[in-house]
């Protein structure tokens, strides 16, 4: 099954070679900031949500000017799992490129080849595509660049070092969005860290990438209900294009741990009450015996 899936992640490869400006789908629950992982979303996990990005206004650049390449944006979208390998992803998306607002629907598909372990040196691998839309063939003549999906490889890993403790790095490649200036391919890179304070009352997780075309940073909190808030920044390298993301989700993954955790803890009160009464039930058949006078 790894070989075909391989195989066929080149085939579109070799189809896909023109570059377009960043496109990418946000702070995904499985993904960074807007680069992609390893990692796929558990078999009916799913997240929902929205997200703006908005340009920072300078001299050069502008929302109503031909160089403003990446925009506002206002999106609404669902990722969610199956199979524990697979992950699905719907976004509806209002951008604003220069001076001719446009809308669009896109799907995102992702397949893990490989799952890390706790315990080994096997990462995790994914391969997917983005921005899948009406006009899914790069051969359409009538496709502009940007409707042209992007293809990618991950790979994502754990190392838990002293005093840094736990930590993730991710590499990839891919095209499109991640190819860098005119080439057809190229390498996107992160790192991400999590953290659990006490005063914080869920997950922070902080991130640095590399995608292709800028580096971006971001910082996403998670509350044990499952609702998600992130900030980032997008093209920290070029003031010019740098662009700041907003988002809000939820998703359900902590409410499903939570119910395993509840059926866990009945399921072990059960188990304690019934070692008690067979206790019990064993203590009166041993008093029985022993208040049981011997035949004469």
């Amino acid at each position: 099954m790894v070989r075909p899936l391989i195989l066929l992640f080149f085939l579109v490869s070799a189809f896909i070679t023109v570059p377009s400006p960043v496109r990418s789908e946000i702070f995904t629950e499985s993904g960074l900031v807007d680069i992609p992982t390893g990692n796929v979303l558990k078999h009916s996990i799913f997240g929902a949500g929205t997200y703006i990005a908005f340009q920072h206004p300078s001299e050069n650049t502008s929302p109503t000017n031909g160089n403003n390449t990446l925009g506002d944006a206002v999106a609404v979208r669902l990722n969610f799992g199956l199979l524990d390998r697979v992950e699905i992803g719907l976004t509806h998306v209002w951008n604003e490129y220069g001076s001719e607002p446009s809308t669009e629907r896109t799907g995102n598909l992702k397949v893990q080849l490989l799952k890390e372990q706790e315990v080994g040196a096997i990462p995790s691998v994914a391969i997917g595509i983005e921005n899948i839309g009406d006009k899914l063939l790069p051969w359409d003549s009538e496709a502009e660049k940007d409707d042209i999906p992007s293809a990618f490889l991950a790979i994502s890993k754990t190392f838990n070092l002293p005093r840094i403790h736990q930590f993730s790095g991710h590499i990839g490649m891919g095209t499109q969005r991640f190819a860098l200036e005119e080439s057809p391919i190229g390498l996107f890179v992160g790192l991400s860290k999590e953290f659990q304070p006490a005063f914080a009352r869920g997950d922070i997780t902080t991130s640095l990438e590399f995608d292709g075309t800028g580096v971006n940073a971001g910082m996403r909190y998670i509350t044990p209900s499952g609702l998600q808030v992130a900030l980032g920044a997008e093209t920290l390298n070029n003031p010019d294009e740098l662009r700041y993301l907003a988002v809000v989700s939820w998703t359900n993954e902590q409410m499903l741990e939570q119910i395993k955790e509840t059926r866990r803890l009945a399921t072990r009160a059960t188990e304690l009450v019934v070692e008690a009464k067979r206790a019990i039930t064993q203590r009166k058949s041993a008093n029985k015996t022993t208040e049981t006078p011997s035949p004469q």
